[in-house]
């Protein structure tokens, strides 16, 4: 029995032995499978063929390159240096169950009849391209360095955070590894940056800004001619964004904005000077400082100093608006709470809005207004040798002044708890008629007459 066994062994073995190495006129032998597909049968040509394709449809599937904060970047393998490398699995293909050995051949064509021999191809890891492309896109991993921060929107403080930045060299390995394990997601690594500096860190933990203690709003046009005071609208409105005054503190409008300069980036535009509108450096700055004084007033915050306006304004009512002029005029007021306010300022959509921030609202605050005497105005003739003998225009029109009184109540529930008084007085704007000189001049078009209508004797407002 022994001896019949041996004899059969080496018929079996007979056809795969003494192969000298040659495998090219060879086939694989059945039930071999690569990576799922049957390549019994095949010879080192067709094998080639089928495993190149393999390896091909392999470099295309989705790799998710994942980073700090969420980051993903989804890509494919051969973007990640991965290159085809079949030549080992058609050898181990070709060279399956012919190793010389009768018995352990037959066991390993009974596991590929059995389908257990499914062999991969292989892949090659191409470091220069993995690189290239990982220089790319570094800039999609770099975060910022931050330091402490409001979200307005959301009424919160951000604490401050590190950034950080990708290493490219240091991720080509972690590359290699994930290609060769078959990952779909590999870790970049990145480095921390270094911090930003934190002009609030030592106040982060007093900053509260769930609660709106005042709030104003004033129009503005957002016409094209009005293009320069709109601009110069939102450089004061940047300077005063996230500014926090602290307990006891006085604010003062000029120190906070700066100077009205065109090294500062303000424009000319129309203000008011000397009750006449003529262009300035920074004009339009006033409807700023207006709107920051309603939103101090209506918040409860100590009035310092404030001025009105030489003329009542279009944008705001009387009583409500306050003036200023660099190195002149200041707005100031103090924050009597015991806790730090928040300003947020916002300049867009035709409307300017400034909001006080805090962790509660002490009082309700009713404005009252009361107009106590109109004041009228003069008006007066310049001589205008553009204009023709016997013509004339209004070059300013002339406006009513008025002297008010303003009261600012506290209201605890429905209790007073405060009051204050104020005398405020709107010179009347003088009305300038140009007349002409000139018998040759040009004549002047003419403009529609402009009917003056006097404001609410009494106007309240509570917020």
């Amino acid at each position: 029995m022994l001896a019949g066994g041996a004899v059969a062994a080496v018929a079996l073995a007979a056809p795969w032995t003494d192969l000298g190495g040659q495998t090219d006129a060879i086939r694989v032998v059945p039930g071999v499978l690569m990576q799922g597909q049957e390549v019994a049968g095949m010879d080192r040509a067709e094998l080639r063929i089928v495993a190149t394709e393999l390896a091909e449809r392999g470099l295309d599937r989705q790799v998710t390159l994942r980073g700090p904060g969420d980051v993903e970047i989804k890509t494919q393998a051969r973007a990640l240096g991965a290159r085809p490398a079949p030549e080992a699995a058609i050898e181990a293909a070709l060279t399956y169950g012919r190793s010389g050995n009768p018995l352990h051949d037959l066991v390993e064509r009974g596991a590929a009849r059995r389908g257990g021999v499914d062999l991969a191809v292989g892949q090659q890891f191409d470091e220069d391209v993995a690189l290239e492309f990982l220089q790319e896109i570094a800039p999609r991993f770099e975060r910022p360095s931050l330091p402490t921060r409001f979200d307005m929107e959301a009424r919160e403080v951000r604490p401050a955070s590190r950034g950080s930045t990708l290493m490219p060299h240091d991720t080509l390995s972690a590359i290699a590894v994930g290609l060769a394990a078959g990952a779909d997601v590999i870790d970049v690594v990145t480095t921390p940056t270094t911090p930003a500096e934190d002009p609030l860190a030592e106040l982060a933990d007093a900053l509260n800004i769930d609660m709106v203690l005042g709030r104003f709003s004033t129009p503005y046009s957002m016409a094209a001619k009005d293009g320069d005071r709109a601009h110069n609208l939102k450089i004061g409105a940047a300077r005063l964004d996230g500014h926090v005054l602290q307990p006891g503190e006085v604010f003062s409008f000029n120190e906070v904005v700066g100077p009205r300069t065109t090294e500062a980036g303000f424009r000319y535009a129309p203000g008011i000077t000397s009750g006449e509108i003529v262009d300035v450096v920074g004009g339009g700055i006033c409807q700023v400082s207006s709107t920051v004084f309603g939103a101090a007033f209506f918040a409860g915050l100590e009035i310092v100093r404030a001025r009105p306006h030489s003329r009542p304004s279009s944008y705001v009512d009387m009583g409500l608006d306050s003036t200023v002029v660099y190195g002149a005029v200041d707005m100031k007021f103090k924050n009597n709470f015991e806790f730090p306010v928040v300003f947020h300022v916002d300049v867009q959509g035709g409307k300017v809005q400034v909001e006080l921030l805090g962790p509660q609202r002490p009082y309700r605050v009713a404005f009252e207004r009361e107009i106590e005497e109109v004041l009228p105005y003069t008006t007066i003739i310049r001589d205008d040798a553009r204009l023709r003998v016997g013509s004339q225009t209004v070059a300013q029109t002339g406006k009513r002044g008025f002297k008010v009184k303003r009261t600012r109540k506290l209201y605890d529930g429905g209790t007073v708890v405060g009051a204050e008084e104020w005398s405020l007085s709107y010179p009347p704007t003088r009305e300038i008629i140009r007349r002409g000189t000139n018998p040759s001049g040009a004549i002047p078009e003419a403009k529609p007459k402009v009917t003056l209508r006097d404001p609410a004797n009494e106007l309240r407002i509570v917020q």
